[in-house]
């Protein structure tokens, strides 16, 4: 696993330093596509979960494997930036929070717990719900074999999509309907992308033949219309509906992590006071490659970060180094929080959430401030939304 980290870091080390590349108009296109859905198919779908329960206490309602819960909300914790949809699960129990439903002039917040094949891997969020990966070899990446994926909806109902080979998962963003994989097409690989909802193909382009990467397919990214394919020293942005193909601009090989526009990068910067290299980690406009915020780590510091699905906020946790916790920055302003403890997710609105022994707390990424609120415990080896599992 170091070893691969390592190698990974080299690869997109000179990342950083790649001359832009004009791909503005084909990315200005996907994202034109992207609409403010998001609260609005989720609030239609968790509309449909009977009212059970008042209070501040949970009210259950079973279906064989499928239960629902029902509470009133906290308005002061709904007053701040909008949550959306929380995922998190472990074995084969999956929990899926919706956003609040007004009843009444009252905030109801729903939960779903349902049950998957095999083991947990990792879990997507998409505009019609948590789309989810398992195995039967206790949630694994490597050795995984076949993968599950599973469809769950906001009032737990659950839609099997079928296998897909080991290697990396789908990719999805959760203002699409949609997700997409690298499949098999004769020598080479293809970029699928298939409806959420039946797991229907609904578009397809074929990828460049170049050198793999670490993975058996292509890892791919999912930004509204653009999916991005990573290879061994280079990425390409796709706009699987008009089949516009080009190089993607600042990133390197590997695993593409590119959200609302930017994508998530490490590697090395001349350090213009010393003249060393210096590790760091960093958001780039994928339009252009224009470095958006980078951070520079000390000497014997080391740790891995992840954009927030809107692209807004990276995540930055220690694995070396002297920090505790979890510094949240936002791109924008270059501002940084800092969250205390680990196993931080995120939540489909771009809030940094974690389960904890009280419940599910909530932080708001710009003030840090935290809510906490009951959630259903779902056992150890949690996965959580928002965060890639991949070795």
């Amino acid at each position: 696993m170091t070893e691969r980290l390592s190698a990974l870091l080299r690869d997109e080390a000179a990342a950083l330093d790649i001359p832009p590349v004009d791909q503005a108009a084909i990315l200005a296109r996907g994202r034109q596509a992207r609409t403010p859905r998001r609260a609005t198919t989720w609030l239609a779908a968790a509309a449909v979960v009977a009212v059970v329960g008042a209070g501040s206490t949970w009210a259950l309602q079973g279906d064989g494997d499928r239960q629902t819960e029902d509470r009133v909300a906290d308005p002061a914790a709904e007053a701040g930036p909008s949550r959306g949809v929380v995922a998190y699960g472990a074995g084969s129990t999956v929990v899926v929070i919706s956003p609040p439903v007004i009843r009444a002039g009252v905030p109801h917040r729903q939960s779903a717990i349902t049950d998957i094949p095999g083991t947990l891997h990792s879990l997507h969020y998409t505009s019609v719900g948590v789309l989810t990966r398992s195995n039967a070899q206790g949630g694994a990446s490597d050795g995984s074999g076949p993968e599950s994926l599973t469809l769950v909806a906001a009032d737990g109902t659950t839609t099997d999509l079928g296998t897909i080979p080991e290697g990396v998962g789908p990719a999805t963003d959760p203002d699409e309907d949609v997700y997409a994989l690298a499949e098999k097409s004769g020598d080479g690989f293809e970029v699928v992308v298939r409806d959420a909802r039946t797991g229907d193909e609904v578009g397809s382009v074929p990828l460049p033949d170049l050198p793999m990467s670490y993975w058996p397919v292509p890892p791919l990214a999912l930004d509204g219309d653009v999916v991005y394919a990573g290879f061994e020293e280079e990425a390409y942005a796709v706009n699987w509906r008009t089949g516009e193909m080009q190089q993607a601009a600042g990133l390197g090989g590997g695993i593409p992590e590119v959200r609302g526009g930017f994508a998530y990068a490490t590697g090395e910067k001349l350090n213009e006071e010393t003249g060393a290299l210096d590790l760091v980690v960093s958001v780039v406009d994928a339009a252009t490659g224009a470095s958006a915020l980078v951070v520079p780590l000390e000497q014997g510091e080391y740790g891995f970060g992840s954009l927030s699905p809107d692209g807004q906020y990276l995540s930055f946790t220690q694995q070396m180094g002297t920090n505790s916790g979890v510094d949240i920055y936002h791109v924008a302003s270059q501002e940084r929080v800092t969250l205390e403890g680990d196993g931080w997710g995120w939540t489909a609105g771009s809030s940094p959430f974690k389960v904890t022994k009280e419940g599910l707390e909530v932080c708001d990424p710009i003030t840090a401030a935290c809510e906490t609120e009951p959630g259903p415990p779902v056992g150890q080896n949690l996965r959580l939304g928002g965060n890639i599992y991949e070795s």
